[in-house]
């Protein structure tokens, strides 16, 4: 049987591996992996790293940070053809993907992808944490108590659209986490100011990385941020608390 598993490696902190991913690396002969530039490195191969040993081939695919639509098909397409000539060649193929392979993953595009043109191969899924839920744990900022809401979303392109969103999760108890901050901090810190919520926002970037920052949103200056970074906006708690 040809079998293909992808796996999570967590958002950076090699420890946070599940005993499922480690073993399916062990198990491996192919460890492949995404970059986003050509003879780039890869962060989730980093990741990993310290269990990709000497004796397992590497295959870096290129999955390139664009938004047309023929180009985002094609390397999907080479991308499943390029895994499937190893499975083929009777190689145990692992392909290692940052955070969970659920969650706004190259992962879940190879599914697919793999899915549509191959649908001989069995594809093992391994879950990793994700990003947010390593922040909660490092700001210890508890995500959701009870009957409260949990909101995951990118930051939106509009002002507006993310003001309604934090209005809306203030009347439903719903937490907000607000993924893939980057550049539109520059924006996100006025209407968090604006919305009383710059107190009780916590930035977080690069979790579990070596240069993490873990802070108050209102203790960070409003330039440019790292893509790699989030907001957690708890806007009240629960009536009955220790």
């Amino acid at each position: 049987m040809k079998v293909l598993t992808i796996t999570g490696v967590g958002p950076g902190d090699p420890s946070l591996l599940t005993l499922a991913a480690v073993e399916a690396i062990q198990e491996s002969t192919v460890v492949s992996y995404p970059v986003t530039t050509i003879g780039g490195e890869s962060l989730a191969e980093k990741i990993a790293s310290k269990w990709i040993t000497k004796d397992k081939k590497k295959l870096p695919i290129y999955f390139p940070m664009v938004d047309d639509q023929n180009t985002l098909k094609s390397a999907w397409r080479i991308a499943g053809a390029e895994l499937m000539k190893m499975v083929e060649e009777g190689e145990r193929v692992v392909f290692l993907s940052q955070g969970d392979i659920s969650l706004f993953s190259t992962g879940s595009y190879l599914l697919k992808d793999l899915e549509k043109f191959h649908p001989e191969c069995l594809v093992k899924l391994i879950p990793g944490i994700t990003s947010f839920a390593a922040a909660a744990a490092k700001s210890k900022l508890p995500l959701a108590f009870q009957e409260e809401q949990l909101l995951v979303l990118p930051v939106p392109d509009l002002y507006d659209e993310l003001k309604v969103t934090l209005s809306e999760a203030a009347s439903t108890n719903r937490v907000v986490v607000l993924l893939k901050l980057g550049k539109k901090w520059t924006w996100v810190k006025p209407l968090l100011e604006e919305l009383d919520l710059i107190e009780s926002s916590i930035f977080v970037e690069k979790v579990g990385l070596l240069d993490q920052k873990i802070l108050r949103a209102s203790n960070l200056s409003s330039a440019s941020r790292s893509y790699f970074s989030l907001l957690l906006v708890r806007q009240s708690w629960p009536l009955i608390m220790p």
